[in-house]
């Protein structure tokens, strides 16, 4: 541990407080470091605890104690109200979860990273440039330095972030975490926002899907973490569209223990039939495919050649087994031969955090201060903070 942090020292000069809140997991650490230093989900509850056994003595009413949970314990709580402030990849406005973002996020500066105020940050964000993203953006500012009270704020694509975690600042980006899944051509560091095109289906609907099958087959309902584990440890991309594979002889790689500890061998039509729907195995919806296709398709004819040539793919669904080489193969199917000859589909060994390393890797160099708005900007652009967001933000 002494040498990593020698190794932050020379990197850079500063801490910078790294933060990619998606509509599954909240990642958060610092700057320099190869990995997130907290990973929850993007959660909060409130729960009532009865206490009127223990004060019987004293009153004969039941008292009413409210505690709030965050991350893992929030979603444990089951008689709970659990706020998710991001749904389909989008931070929603509405009271309620506006409160529970600023808790969550005062919880995680204060309690999970244990830091004071004053130090700068860079929050990674799905929501691309232009008008629809304004509003987010500006209320993001106002808490950060009215509550979190940074010293500086950077917020830029989460897209841009991922593609420059391979090293790279060209290529198209194939986004897919818990609730949307994107497609997003980046050139020179700068998501193109006319060419982004995105599905609601990702990894919240294999889980919802997984859950229906399991639910069938073994004649009980089975809870969401479960089969979200379920989906985490066994099922995979079939290789191709002509069906399901056939059986895989590898028991251990089709088992599956439930909660109660009953060993279940879990059947291909669940293990691969479940992540088809990214694929366009739901009848009207999207695909992987058709977004990438639409953005290629999209962007100047000069710029395609180096999209097709580094497709990069991230986030947490882009975990699944054989994703990248399905993705590939129907790309390849799909588009013109002068580019179906070029596809390569990257996917890195840290894809899950794609994101967060890209901001953790920008945040470590000299260019941050540039780009980020300081406390004093913010101060002197209260009477527009939206257009200081719009004008410094990426």
């Amino acid at each position: 541990m002494e040498g990593r942090m020698e190794l932050e020292c020379t990197m850079d000069e500063q801490d910078v407080v790294v933060l990619d809140a998606g509509s599954g997991f909240l990642k958060v650490g610092f700057c320099g470091e190869d990995a997130p230093r907290a990973v929850l989900p993007t959660a909060m509850a409130t729960a009532t605890a009865d206490e009127s056994r223990e004060d019987e003595a004293v009153s004969g009413d039941a008292q009413k104690k409210s505690q709030v949970f965050y991350g893992e314990e929030a979603v444990l709580q089951e008689s709970a109200v659990i706020t998710r402030p991001v749904q389909r990849g989008e931070l929603q406005l509405s009271a309620p979860e506006k409160e529970a973002m600023e808790s969550l996020l005062e919880h995680v500066f204060r309690n999970v990273l244990g830091v004071e105020e004053d130090l700068p940050c860079l929050i990674a964000d799905t929501m691309p440039l232009g008008q629809s993203s304004y509003a987010t953006r500006q209320w993001i500012a106002e808490v950060m330095f009215e509550k979190i009270k940074v010293k500086s704020l950077a917020i830029f694509n989460t897209a841009a972030l991922s593609l420059f975690s391979t090293g790279r600042t060209r290529g198209l980006v194939v986004e897919s975490g818990e609730g949307i899944t994107q497609a997003v051509p980046v050139f020179e560091g700068y998501a193109i926002p006319h060419a982004i095109f995105k599905m609601k289906v990702a990894g919240q609907d294999i889980t919802q899907r997984i859950q229906t099958l399991m639910g069938e087959e073994l004649g009980e309902p089975q809870s969401y973490r479960t089969m979200q584990a379920l989906k985490e440890k066994v099922c995979f991309v079939a290789p191709s569209s002509s069906g399901v594979p056939a059986p895989d002889g590898d028991e251990e790689a089709r088992s599956f223990e439930l909660p109660d500890g009953k060993i279940i061998q879990v059947s291909e039509k669940i293990r691969a039939g479940a992540t088809e729907i990214l694929f366009g195995g739901v009848e009207g919806e999207a695909s992987m495919q058709k977004i990438c296709l639409d953005a290629i398709n999209t962007v100047d004819l000069d710029f395609r050649q180096d999209l097709v040539k580094s497709v990069v793919v991230a986030g947490g669904t882009s975990m699944l087994q054989n994703l990248a080489p399905r993705l590939r193969l129907e790309l390849k199917s799909a588009l013109a031969s002068d580019l179906s000859r070029t596809v390569e589909v990257v996917s890195d060994s840290q894809r899950r955090f794609a994101a967060w390393i890209g901001g953790s890797m920008f945040a470590s160099m000299s260019t941050y201060d540039q780009v980020a708005i300081t406390k004093q900007e913010y101060e002197e652009g209260k009477a527009d903070v939206r257009g200081l967001v719009a004008r410094k933000t990426f």
